[in-house]
């Protein structure tokens, strides 16, 4: 009865009946200016392919959910997105169909022409599953009009100077007696604390996939990121009544913030006034950021392959590639759609560009349970005053018993 269920409400939310053979393409959806953007890719494409019948289902929440509870049923879409952290689920689990003898017949896909941390990011014994659509990594943005007030004429570059900045920078403007800008925004996620662990010379995990969370370099990079919170320099976006560290910025809350292309335009959507500029994130022992990139996939059961190999070539080819990357939303994995669009002398886009020798992606060999798990220990740092070291190494085990096998 349960799979029954399962099954009616998967054709319900994602139209099992097939009477016109759409070939489905599904996707989350994180703005409406990404849902825009990515529906102007899909009639881009379908004027390169007409006479194909595709259709694109968007997915607002609990993605990777949903797509589970698909393949669970056997209703796959036939082209869909996952991210780089969740993959090695994905491609353990045995759900993916191998990309190789579709690359044989398709020479044009030019796989040598993907960045190398992005051509075989989505490769698994040997074989491709999937291609990077883009990637992002973190950067500094920072207000110009409040460093320019508060006398600064230079974005820090290393943690003690983000520190002595952000402290310089926090502020009470109305002399309510209350904080009403601060020096940074910064969220209890574990994406955006990881820099600063890779910056400390530690790791979620080691080669053998044992968690890395309780060793002391990725507790100190805790306690640092922890501490401009706790020092009160730093402020997260629930605290000032934003939606997210973005919205934070964009309302002036705080005069610098962490984030990658997508605040770009959105910025330019919602707060088209305000001046900023980026820098690499301020270093630690070493230079680091993080690297996301999220792949395009055909299941196994995929009822049109080929067709969505069509769309996948289409999308993570030259062309397709452009058109997803001109934004600023995210950036080109094919150095020859950087090199031709100007990456590299855009004056916002470089500082992205210019990060990627030393990015690191986030593959994580942990079922997915390992996100939520990690981020509600950050939380019991953040709003329990849990101290570092005691939540870290109360998540180690939780960690352990979420390794993935062979």
């Amino acid at each position: 009865m349960r799979f029954l269920y399962l099954f009616f409400l998967t054709c319900l939310l994602f139209s099992c009946t097939d009477p016109q053979h759409y070939t489905r393409f599904a996707s989350w959806q994180s703005s409406p200016t990404e849902e825009k953007l990515m529906r102007n890719l899909m009639a881009s494409f379908e004027k390169n392919q007409p006479g194909i019948p595709y259709k694109y289902e968007p997915i607002p929440g609990n993605y990777s959910e949903k797509i589970q509870l698909m393949l669970g049923t056997h209703q796959p879409p036939d082209l869909f997105w996952i991210k780089d952290y969740s993959s090695p689920a994905f491609l353990r689990f045995n759900t993916l169909a191998p990309l190789d003898d579709y690359l044989k017949k398709d020479t044009a896909f030019a796989v040598n022409d993907f960045f190398p941390l992005f051509k075989d990011a989505y490769k698994y014994k040997g074989q491709y599953y999937g291609f990077a659509k883009d990637f992002n990594v973190y950067v500094l943005f920072y207000n110009q009009e409040m460093f320019a007030k508060a006398g600064i004429t230079a974005p820090p570059t290393n943690w003690q100077e983000l520190e002595a900045v952000a402290k310089k920078l926090t502020k009470d403007t109305n002399g309510d007696g209350q904080i009403d800008q601060y020096g940074l925004v910064i969220e209890p996620v574990i994406e955006m604390l990881m820099p600063f662990v890779h910056q400390n010379g530690g790791e979620l995990q080691d080669a053998q996939n044992n968690p890395k969370v309780a060793d002391p370099a990725f507790v100190e990079a805790l306690a640092f990121y922890h501490g401009l919170y706790k020092n009160k320099i730093a402020t997260i976006p629930t605290d000032v009544g934003a939606g997210w560290n973005g919205d934070a910025f964009g309302r002036k809350n705080a005069a610098m913030v962490i984030s990658g292309g997508w605040l770009i335009p959105y910025l330019k959507d919602g707060y088209p006034r305000i001046k900023y500029k980026v820098a690499p994130l301020p270093q630690g022992k070493v230079k680091s950021t993080l690297a996301f990139s999220t792949a395009y996939v055909i299941p196994k059961e995929a009822k049109y392959p080929e067709n969505a190999w069509k769309m996948l070539s289409y999308f993570a080819g030259k062309e397709g590639m452009t058109q997803w990357t001109k934004t600023g939303l995210a950036f080109p994995t094919r150095k020859s759609v950087a090199d031709a669009n100007g990456f590299y002398t855009h004056p916002i886009y470089k500082t992205f560009m210019a990060s990627v020798p030393f990015a690191r992606p986030l593959f994580v060999n942990y079922s997915e349970r390992w996100y939520d798990e990690a981020n509600a220990a950050l939380q019991s740092v953040f709003y329990g005053n849990v101290p570092p070291l005691q939540a870290m190494q109360a998540l180690a085990p939780k960690l352990e018993k979420l390794k993935l096998k062979d």
